[in-house]
């Protein structure tokens, strides 16, 4: 086997596996009943217990990949594998809803954060204690490329905290502001944009850290904008996004709204350490 599967693909492998195999443990251990957060898969408690042996599994498949060789961005990518295969298929939910409401969106948001945010976190906190284990002696290989490295990676912890922090905001009741204009209603996530700098700067902080240019550090940092405002205008072209009339007047609202305000909200947070970075 080469490094790239020893210390990447097995060790994800094992915190797939066993995370989802744990999970389908607890689904044939109950009956099926109403969960507290849409499209949880499991009532409450069973989601909890879940999420607690998720830590276990993170710091498998962490040990697995330092003792392979594997530094420790690789050893923390295969813990939360079970975390981001799940980000192409919410992504494919959501361009299959029929009719986008505040609803549909809600509960996307919750599965999101059931799938995605929730066991991301726990996995990283069995992660994180063992990434300071040492590698084998003579294993200097990387598994991962610069480009991984440098925009990939920090451009998933961007778009996984913005999108965080969209869904903590939405359940502590931190509405947004509805403008109510004609026919049509504009929304502004003010809480969401005061909270992206944050964003921006961990995707650009991670990005120079790796040694990124300038250019990929911004890539990184303004990441969720780049995946929103392409996954709405794929919506838009299919037809699930109908703008109202004058069309020109609300498509600019919500350009302005949805990708040049929350632009420039990470991109602020990104200044600061796009400065530092290298220019090649």
């Amino acid at each position: 086997m080469n490094s790239r599967t020893r210390t990447l693909w097995l060790p994800a492998l094992a915190s797939l596996t066993g995370s989802m195999a744990w999970r389908m443990i607890l689904q044939r251990s109950f009956p099926q009943s109403q969960t507290l957060l849409n499209h949880a898969g499991l009532p409450l408690t069973y989601q909890l217990l879940w999420l607690a042996a998720l830590p276990l599994f993170g710091a498998l498949s962490v040990q697995l990949s330092r003792r392979a060789g594997g530094d420790r961005l690789t050893g923390l990518t295969a813990a939360l594998s079970p975390s981001f295969v799940m980000i192409p298929l919410w992504i494919a939910l959501a361009t299959r809803m029929s009719h986008p409401s505040p609803r549909q969106w809600f509960g996307l948001l919750c599965g999101v954060l059931n799938w995605i945010v929730a066991p991301g976190v726990a996995l990283s906190l069995g992660a994180w204690s063992r990434l300071s284990t040492r590698t084998k002696k003579n294993m200097n290989t990387h598994a991962m490329n610069s480009r991984t490295r440098t925009f990939w990676v920090p451009a998933l912890v961007s778009l996984t905290a913005a999108m965080s922090c969209l869904t903590i905001s939405t359940l502590c009741g931190l509405e947004p502001r509805f403008v109510a204009r004609g026919w049509a209603t504009y929304v502004v996530y003010i809480p969401w944009l005061m909270s992206l700098p944050l964003c921006g700067a961990a995707g650009a902080y991670l990005s120079r850290r790796a040694g990124g240019e300038r250019l990929a550090l911004l890539a990184a940092a303004l990441f969720p904008v780049i995946a929103m405002t392409s996954l709405v205008g794929f919506l838009t072209v299919i037809g699930k996004f109908v703008y109202a009339k004058p069309q020109w007047v609300y498509f600019s609202m919500a350009v302005l709204f949805g990708s040049i305000l929350p632009g420039m909200a990470l991109f602020l947070g990104a200044v600061p350490f796009a400065r530092a970075a290298r220019v090649q």
